[in-house]
């Protein structure tokens, strides 16, 4: 007897591998499907996002040569002028009038010196 319920137990251990094999090759089967699912929902996404990035990156290029275009003639506009102040009278009224501001605070100060002394109480 001792055969015969080896030979049932050895019948349950094959069972039960085939069922878990089945069980697990299911299981594989799913996850390739959902994996499959996901590639194609990336694949589905990323072209979204080139079909919009492509031309907000075009805009952004013409934005830049623009901007980039305004700066450049923007300083050479601004050494011309620098240029022509710097060979103009405009320059030489401009160092007059720091020379007339220093002179004027110096007078100012003596006035209001000579007249604090002389305004003193005795």
């Amino acid at each position: 007897m001792e055969i015969g319920q080896l030979y049932q137990g050895l019948y349950f251990l094959a069972y039960a591998t085939g069922f878990v094999v089945i069980l697990v090759g299911i299981m594989i089967f799913k996850v390739f499907y959902d994996v499959d699912k996901l590639t194609k929902n990336i694949n589905g996404t990323l072209d979204i996002v080139k079909e919009e990035l492509v031309p907000t990156l075009k805009n952004v290029n013409k934005s830049v040569e623009i901007v980039s275009g305004v700066i450049i003639k923007t300083d050479a506009g601004i050494n011309k002028i620098k240029s022509v102040i710097a060979n103009s009278p405009l320059k030489i009224l401009s160092k007059l009038s720091t020379v007339s501001g220093t002179v004027a605070k110096g007078f100012f100060g003596g006035l209001c010196a000579g007249l604090k002394m002389f305004g003193k109480k005795k």
